[in-house]
């Protein structure tokens, strides 16, 4: 008779502010018999203070920490820990932070009003070296994909971008979150993003994908910028 091998504990942090969610997350995953909760945490800094050599295999991060945002985050942990995987756990339907978390590393988005069984089902599909994408985040990406397959020959050069906007988005080229651009320009968070979204619009573009891609099209200068 052929010996079942045991189940593979998966091992499941959580990096959430919102202590009630926390609660809920800490209390669903150790309910799990193949889930192990290996630590929460209520901020990054609280993480990387008390948790940082934590075993964990999957970190599930809330988007809007305090201080350091989740994508931040992810990017760092990616570095610190590049076999770790990061799973976002997010109320957020905003697109730019679909992709500021998902080019950071993410291998996972999941929304907060998803119920606990869906939440359940995208933890253990990352555990089974898969992804976990949200229904609307993947009808959202799909629709990005088609968007940017489409060739359209019309579409405005640099050129049409301020001084401002170009150096913004030659920042968001090199990798760098909404909140890292603002930092480094002295601009508030909402400043900035109000400077994508303008972006966005002069170069008819629905992403930060698609604004990027055409940064690097065009070599990454543009020496007749609007004033």
């Amino acid at each position: 008779m052929t010996e079942e091998l045991p189940k593979k504990i998966v091992k499941i942090g959580v990096i959430e502010d919102e202590r009630f969610t926390r609660m809920l997350l800490v209390e669903m995953i150790s309910r799990q018999e193949e889930l192990e909760l290996v630590g929460h945490w209520g901020s990054a800094e609280e993480f990387w203070n008390e948790g940082r050599e934590v075993p964990a295999d999957i970190m599930l991060v809330d988007l809007d920490l305090p201080k350091e945002s989740g994508a931040s985050l992810i990017r760092r942990l990616k570095l610190f820990r590049p076999y770790l995987t990061c799973v976002v756990l997010t109320a957020s339907c905003d697109p730019q932070d679909m992709h500021d978390c998902l080019r950071q590393g993410a291998s996972g988005y999941l929304m907060k009003d998803a119920t606990p069984n869906e939440l359940l089902e995208g933890i253990r599909a990352v555990a089974n070296d898969g992804s976990a994408l949200s229904p609307l985040v993947a009808r959202f990406l799909m629709e990005e994909f088609r968007n940017v397959s489409s060739v359209d020959v019309k579409k405005p050069s640099l050129k049409v971008l301020t001084k401002r906007e170009l150096e913004i988005l030659q920042n968001q080229a090199s990798g760098k979150t909404p909140k890292e651009i603002g930092h480094d320009l002295a601009l508030s968070y909402e400043t900035v993003r109000a400077h994508l979204k303008k972006i966005y619009q002069k170069l008819h573009v629905n992403s930060r994908e698609g604004a990027v891609g055409r940064f690097v099209k065009e070599g990454g200068q543009s020496t007749h910028a609007v004033v």
